[in-house]
């Protein structure tokens, strides 16, 4: 057997696998996805039933605040979505003191690059961002205390699952190359929101390609629709009424003009200025 290697490793920072036609030419891949969605979405709205000190908008500080990591440290598009969904589960399943959001939204951190990424976020790096709030202890102690009430299944499908099964499926695909961009941005957005905590990944992909299509003006708007739909086998009345929420949280956190503002990242460990959490840079690129 001959064994070959379809990576592009002319650009070490950015290096991306060749188009695998046993993946995206096979429906049962994606069927799978469908198939096991259902076990990792939360299974109750925790802010009613399970937590009496967590109310939504804490959640959309902390989710926000895991954003601006994922985006400064250049962490790839599955951490954030992941971590969030491990964040819900845990909160349906653990009370937990709105003192210690922050700390478990690190702690998800830290358990979603373990899983996702080929550089985990150093404990060190997250206690920097938390301002020291919280302590290596602490994080080391939580990350067993999630794992446990999980049961260990910290594994889950997420929105950005489905991003490139239904790109790589469709030719309209092909008519702007910030399609992908835009849809995972999208993705992160909508993790970040506390009112679709529930909403099936599917959906949420759906959603975020088909907002992505409209902002990028792309000619096949309507036969996307349709496309995307189909792929995923969801409604689209419900996609369309999910577009309509993720444009408005667009509008919240997108500036009001298109220039951009250049900040520096943090790249050690040294403790970076959180006040009022920041426009994540890569929603800025985000056009309606």
């Amino acid at each position: 057997m001959e064994l070959s290697c379809m990576e592009n490793v002319t650009n070490t920072t950015d290096c991306i696998a060749g188009r695998d036609r046993g993946i995206f030419d096979n429906t049962r891949v994606i069927n799978n996805l469908l198939n096991d969605e259902v076990f990792c979405i939360p299974r109750c709205d925790y802010f009613r039933t399970v937590q009496n000190d967590i109310q939504p908008f804490m959640r959309k500080v902390v989710t926000t605040w895991m954003l601006e990591v994922c985006e400064e440290q250049l962490c790839e598009d599955q951490i954030l979505p992941l971590a969030i969904n491990v964040m819900d589960r845990f909160l349906c399943v653990c009370v937990i003191r709105k003192q210690q959001l922050q700390l478990l939204g690190a702690t998800c951190l830290l358990i979603a690059s373990k899983l996702r990424s080929t550089n985990l976020l150093p404990v060190e790096l997250l206690c920097a961002y938390t301002d020291y709030s919280v302590t290596y202890e602490h994080i080391v102690s939580w990350e067993l205390l999630v794992l446990s009430k999980l049961q260990w299944n910290a594994s889950a499908v997420t929105g950005f699952d489905y991003i490139d099964h239904v790109i790589e499926r469709c030719s309209w695909s092909n008519e702007s190359s910030l399609l992908r961009r835009h849809a995972h941005t999208l993705v992160s957005i909508c993790y970040t929101e506390p009112s679709l905590i529930q909403t099936p990944p599917s959906v949420i992909a759906a959603a975020c390609i088909s907002s992505a299509v409209r902002g990028l003006k792309l000619s096949s708007t309507e036969v996307a629709l349709h496309d995307i739909c189909r792929a995923l086998n969801v409604s689209p009345r419900t996609v369309e009424f999910l577009v309509g929420l993720i444009d408005k949280a667009v509008s919240k956190v997108a500036p009001p003009t298109p220039e951009r503002t250049e900040t520096n990242a943090v790249r050690g460990y040294e403790s970076p200025r959180y006040g009022q959490p920041e426009t994540p840079t890569e929603v800025e690129n985000v056009y309606f």
